[in-house]
């Protein structure tokens, strides 16, 4: 029986491209194999890789900017609801204090 899965595997490794199959044996999955050989065509795939996290980057860097713009907005609000609280309060004290003297 695994005689005949080799001989299985043999048969189908030959219909598949050189290129695939050492990908697919390798130990780290292929990653990168073209950056990994260098010259231009490893250049250019460095430079696509740069771009693409550079453009991920800035994405992420708006995102997170209008997220905390919200954010302060938000706290100001919610500052400007208490310290109306805190006025109305402070007038009730007052109003009570003049009573009381009254």
């Amino acid at each position: 029986m695994a005689l005949t899965r080799s001989v299985a595997a043999l048969k189908l490794s030959r219909n598949v491209p050189i290129m695939s199959r050492l990908a697919y044996y390798s130990q780290d999955g292929g990653a990168g194999a073209i950056r990994e050989a260098g010259g231009t065509f490893g250049k250019k795939e460095a430079a696509d890789e740069e771009r693409y996290f550079r453009k991920m980057q800035t994405e992420q860097l708006k995102t997170l900017k209008t997220h905390l713009d919200e954010e302060i907005t938000f706290h100001q609000q919610r500052m400007k609801e208490h310290q109306d609280a805190i006025d109305i309060h402070q007038k009730r004290i007052t109003e009570l204090e003049q009573k009381k003297k009254a």
